[in-house]
């Protein structure tokens, strides 16, 4: 036994001793690029905070202004993930503003922007919040 882990060990050493660095660099790349390829980028849902994987999607109706603003910004209401739509007591929906519950006929105010590859949304508020704060929603479609 004790011969084996001497040959095992006799045998690393010797491996190690043979690879150039510039070898090592490229094998400790390819291992990290193979790591980065299999892990799986999850995003919360800006309502309930369960982390969504690739495809699964929050539920939006995007409002389209017209050729007045720029094309990249548009105002959108999302109602919840696969968790939280319908409203149900497993998962709160809380608004990200106020910190309140949005009640379950509400959804969450927000502009949308079209950034390369990819969407980023800016969070104005729930149906509550909004109601109470100076800018009620009607204005948003006339800003900019």
């Amino acid at each position: 036994m004790l011969l084996v882990l001497a040959g095992v060990v006799g045998f690393l050493l010797f491996t190690l001793i043979r690879i150039k660095k510039s070898d090592y660099y490229a094998l400790a790349n390819n291992m990290a690029d193979r790591t980065r390829r299999s892990l799986e980028v999850l995003k919360p849902c800006p309502l309930c905070g369960e982390l969504l994987r690739k495809g699964e999607t929050v539920h939006t109706h995007v409002f389209n202004k017209g050729a007045k603003t720029k094309p990249d910004d548009t105002l959108v209401h999302m109602f919840g993930c696969k968790y939280c739509r319908p409203p149900n007591a497993k998962k709160a929906r809380i608004c990200p503003v106020c910190r309140k519950t949005v009640p379950d006929d509400g959804y969450i105010v927000a502009r949308m922007f079209n950034r390369e590859k990819r969407k980023h949304v800016h969070v104005l508020g729930c149906t509550e919040c909004r109601k109470n704060s100076r800018r009620s929603s009607r204005k948003d479609y006339a800003d900019s």
